[in-house]
């Protein structure tokens, strides 16, 4: 009986502490209540005097992540999205993605189509997350991830908006505009809160990884 008591215990030790994972020690996005009057469509609009517009290029763009349980890591993407970039003269001044949640694929079927239940994103009610950024900003010197630029703006998913501010690498070339970000978000922020199977819990924050490509800004 004591030695029965011993493996369920290290077992249980086992669960709490769980497997190395991806999401650990990422950069945290930081996350706050958004103004009424924050703006989240991204509908495309007539430019600002001054300012050109430009679609993210798809094929060379993508939208990842990775969530945890306890025990494995599980990555995805979301394969549907449109999403532009505003520039006043060579900066950027406004980014603004529309993503179809129903698109999202993931490394394990039965997975991909909970995630689309009400569970998790609930596609039947919320067919989509949008993210309109209120400013975009040369990063300070020591910015995490070797971050360029501070991009910060509204994530409007699960039928909540929060505002949050993430570190952007951007690098120029001939070739269009190429940004990449990661870090992670809560998901009870945004009020999904499944808690999985009670031997194998799901962790809370889920890691977003960007690569983007856009056109570049059009020439003085």
């Amino acid at each position: 009986m004591k030695s029965c008591s011993l493996i369920l215990t290290l077992s249980l030790v086992f669960l709490a502490s769980g497997c190395k994972s991806e999401i650990d020690e990422k950069h945290a996005a930081a996350v706050s209540e958004t103004s009424a009057t924050t703006p989240t469509d991204t509908t495309p609009t007539q430019p600002a005097a001054g300012t050109a517009s430009a679609a993210v290029i798809k094929e060379k763009s993508k939208i990842e992540f990775v969530g945890a349980k306890v025990t494995r890591d599980h990555h995805g993407q979301f394969k549907t999205f449109d999403g532009s970039i505003e520039y006043a003269g060579a900066q950027p001044s406004r980014i603004s993605f529309d993503i179809d949640l129903n698109s999202v694929e993931t490394d394990t079927e039965k997975l991909t189509g909970h995630l689309k239940s009400a569970d998790f994103f609930d596609v039947a009610k919320y067919p989509k997350a949008t993210f309109v950024s209120t400013s975009v900003t040369p990063a300070p010197a020591g910015a995490p991830n070797g971050a360029t630029h501070i991009l910060k703006g509204t994530l409007d998913l699960h039928g909540v908006r929060k505002d949050l501010e993430i570190p952007v690498v951007a690098h120029q070339s001939p070739e269009g505009v190429h940004t990449t970000s990661e870090f992670t978000i809560n998901r009870h922020d945004w009020g999904i809160s499944y808690k999985g199977a009670a031997d194998d819990l799901i962790k809370d924050n889920v890691l977003i990884k960007l690569d983007l490509m856009f056109p570049p800004p059009p020439a003085a």
